[in-house]
């Protein structure tokens, strides 16, 4: 423990200190007794600190080996292992699906590009369309033609 000064052993201190040193060499001695007590105090909070921080690594290392005992008891870990081992499955069956359905759709565009493209259902539609217009085209030109020589023929017989 620390002992408690008060002011009138600090006034005797003083007193003594001025009698055996002299007023000449007393601001130089109680510069030198302030220096050696702050590096007193300063050693004092580092190994009060050092003391600390033990303490709390000594309760860290007690919580972490806690930690460590419930994950045990609880199976966590078995249970991480068990969701890290379906993780990977499902990630190769994954996999494994992509490359199934590259692998057809190269199949079927291999297969695309050897047959010959068939008409649509528009397309065929379109070019029956297109047939039945070009024979109704050729049919109104032929009555035009037809009624063209007639009116030609009809004009040169009336001339």
């Amino acid at each position: 423990m620390i002992p408690q000064i008060g002011f009138s052993e600090m006034l005797l201190l003083g007193i003594l200190a001025l009698v055996v040193v002299g007023p000449k060499d007393l601001p130089l001695m109680m510069r030198k007794f302030g220096r050696f007590t702050g590096k007193l105090r300063m050693m004092a909070f580092e190994f009060r600190q050092s003391f600390d921080e033990l303490g709390r690594q000594a309760e860290l290392d007690e919580l972490r080996k806690e930690v460590e005992a419930l994950k045990k008891e609880s199976g966590l870990d078995d249970m991480q292992k068990e969701f890290e081992q379906t993780d990977a499955d499902i990630a190769k069956d994954a996999g494994e699906a992509v490359n199934k359905m590259k692998s057809d759709f190269e199949k079927t565009n291999a297969e695309a590009e050897i047959a010959p493209p068939e008409k649509t259902k528009t397309e065929a539609i379109e070019s029956e369309v297109s047939e039945t217009d070009a024979l109704k085209a050729k049919k109104i030109l032929e009555d035009q033609s037809i009624q063209t020589d007639s009116k030609k023929i009809g004009d040169k017989a009336t001339s």
